[in-house]
Order: structure tokens, then sequence, then C-alpha cells
């Protein structure tokens, strides 16, 4: 594409947004993984985790299916790698930039958010937790592995003594430290949508304020903002969105992803399309505004 041509598309989207009544953002892995936190960065990796290095892995994303699932014979590696992964992740990596410039471009409009993040950046951006729906879980969580209840739990505590006891040469945490549900003693887990017993209920309690605002856009004009949403979970956002552009009349879907940029040829016309940087496409939005 012509620089031209990319500005071209870059006013274009500027206007429709500027335009719309409502906007409903939609980001996956690829909005996080342009600001910086891109599980398949090897140099990241070996910033955060000089001792897995030397046992041969180099990414987030093979650290996280090496210790994939906790067992009696790994618990303590498994839990030393996912503290340090949580805590890196949620609590020591600050708003990335192109979440304040979404929240930027969207400041001052009727927004809503639906995401399959679980890195907690929107909320560390700024964005109301009244406008957000975020069904697979939450790094800051965890839950009964059972599970017992319903109930969830703030792990921050938890992460940081399990940090401060670990052995760093070995990387380990104290048998002692692995943490249990406090109301029925069984291990706790990480509450992420893994399988059927996820904990589910406190996530879905913004799922009917979501189909809410969606009605609502019906009375005026819809811009849907898809942000690195691939293929892993298509049927939480991408293929909704494509659905919901289809039959609203006054719906625009701009999707943003370096992988994944098409679109049903069937409401192409309503959709354009950014293959480049997602940072660098917010960056451009927000100054043409």
């Amino acid at each position: 594409m012509s620089t031209q041509g990319y500005l071209e598309m870059i006013n274009n989207a500027a206007q429709k947004i500027k335009d719309a009544d409502y906007i409903l953002i939609g980001a996956g892995a690829g909005l996080s993984a342009s600001g910086g936190l891109n599980y398949g960065d090897e140099k990241l990796f070996k910033k955060w985790y000089p001792e897995l290095v030397k046992r041969g892995i180099r990414t987030i994303g093979e650290a996280i299916s090496t210790y994939w699932r906790p067992n009696n014979s790994n618990r303590r590696a498994f839990w030393a790698y996912w503290v340090n992964h949580i805590n890196n992740i949620r609590y020591n990596t600050p708003a990335l930039k192109p979440y304040l410039d979404l929240l930027s471009i969207v400041s001052n409009k009727k927004y809503f958010v639906i995401t399959t993040n679980v890195d907690g950046q929107f909320e560390k951006a700024g964005f109301s937790p009244e406008n957000m729906f975020a069904p697979q879980g939450d790094y800051g969580l965890f839950q009964c592995s059972k599970p017992c209840s319903d109930h969830v739990y703030d792990n921050k505590s938890y992460i940081i003594n399990m940090i401060a006891n670990m052995d760093r040469n070995n990387f380990l945490i104290r048998e002692q430290d692995i943490p249990k549900c406090p109301r029925c003693g069984a291990f706790m887990e990480r509450n992420l949508r893994m399988d059927d017993t996820f904990v589910e209920a406190p996530h879905l309690l913004k799922q009917s304020d979501y189909v809410d605002f969606i009605n609502s856009s019906v009375d005026g004009s819809l811009v849907l903002l898809e942000l690195g949403v691939g293929f892993n979970t298509p049927v939480i956002i991408r293929y909704p969105f494509e659905q919901i552009t289809s039959t609203h009349s006054k719906a625009t879907l701009i999707r943003m992803n370096i992988d994944y940029p098409g679109v049903s040829p069937k409401i192409a016309e309503k959709c354009p399309g950014f293959s480049n940087d997602i940072m660098e496409v917010l960056s451009e939005i927000k100054a043409a505004m």
C-alpha cells in the first residue's frame, strides 16, 4: 500500500470514529503484543527468565506450554513460573501505549470493551470497569481448583509471598507457599478459562451490559474496533463482530491485525482493515482526530 493510500485509510478511520454514536472495542492478544507483551519475543524472555533459558526454554509461549498444568511432581516448578509470569505481566508492566492511545481516541464516546486478554491492561490505562466484559478470566485472580464455590480471590499478596521466598537458583517455590483455597483447602488455580472448572460467574455479570450496549447502538451509528483478534477463540469477538457488522445498518468494522486483516467478502465494503502494527495505527488515528 502506498503512503498516500495508508494515510487516507487512517483519516477515514479517524472520521468514522469521530462521527460514531457508539464504539465497540474487541481486543485480543495482538493488542498487548503490539505494545511489547509479545509471548514470542526471545529477548523479553531472556530478560525475565535467564534461569529458564538455561533449560532450553526460549519464549513465554514455550514456558506456558511447559508449565501449563500442575501435578504432584511439578507443582513447585509450576508455581515458580506462574507467579513470576503473573507478576511481570499483571503487576509490573505499566499501561502500554496502544491502550493509552485507544483510551484517548474513545474517551469522549459511548464505548464498551469485550476482551479475551487477561493482563489487566484496560484497567491500567483507565478504561471504566463498568464498560468492560472479560469472559476469559484475569491474571489478578485465583480460584479454587475444584472449584468449591464461585468465589475468586485477589492474588497479589500470594504472588508477593511466593516470589519473596522462592529458591531462585533452582526456580522453585517453597512447598508451604503453594496457595490453598481458604474455603475448602484444595489447591488454588489461575482464574483462566481452561476447562469446565473455570469460575466464570464473576465475569459473566457484565455479559448483559455488553448485549445491552449492542442493542442500544441500533439507534445510531456504530464503529467496531477489532484489535489483534486472531483465530484462537474467534467465536468470542471475531465472528460476532462480523455478524453485528452484517446486520447493523450503520456499522463499520475497523479490523487491525498483522496476520489476519481480511474480512468476509459480504461485508468488505463496511470493513476497512489494517495489516500494519496496531500501535502505529492507533497512534496515527489519534493524531488525525
